[in-house]
């Protein structure tokens, strides 16, 4: 039997819930939850020797707070990359918040903004150290770019509140600019 780490069974779920739902037989409703011992069914399916309970340690423990499950249904709660109707309410973002990407990227999102690229919304950091991190996704020396999203959120923008990210449909490049390291 294979040990299957936290992570790789995050990014399963992940795949499942966010990315890659026609994939698999699950049922979602409008909200992006689906039935929990469906989803548990699939995962076994997939890692044999996971448990209910380490399922639910995962979703329920995880510091990044990427699932949640409610009565008897999970989903992911951010990072979509086809249409959920999340239930968000806009709130007020701290003064600046933090997105890390590949250097490559970086000219072309001060230029023309930060889109969500094939997600629902954009994914910003509460830190320059957060967003290192997830730029180092993609990059081992990733650039980091500082929202000014108090003042985005002045202009009208909505800021989400999502696990320890803040979510937005986009940023226009005037309230971009390049953290330098």
């Amino acid at each position: 039997m294979v040990l299957v780490t936290t992570e790789r069974l995050s990014r399963f779920l992940s795949f499942l819930l966010r990315h890659r739902p026609a994939d698999y037989p699950l049922n979602f409703n409008k909200q992006g939850f689906v039935s929990w011992d469906e989803l548990i069914e699939i995962v076994q399916r997939r890692f044999p020797g996971v448990t209910e309970q380490e399922v639910r340690s995962m979703v329920e423990e995880s510091e990044k707070k990427r699932f949640e499950l409610k009565e008897g249904k999970a989903r992911a709660t951010y990072g979509h990359s086809f249409a959920v109707d999340l239930g968000l309410q806009s709130v007020e973002p701290p003064a600046s918040l933090y997105h890390g990407t590949a250097r490559d990227l970086a000219q072309t999102i001060l230029r023309d903004g930060l889109k969500p690229r094939g997600r629902q919304y954009v994914h910003l950091s509460p830190s320059v150290d957060d967003a290192i991190a997830v730029g180092k996704r993609r990059d081992p020396s990733p650039a980091v770019l500082m929202i000014r999203s108090q003042d985005a959120h002045a202009s009208g923008i909505p800021f989400y509140r999502a696990g320890p990210l803040f979510l937005a449909k986009e940023i226009p490049p005037k309230f971009l600019s390049l953290v330098e390291n």
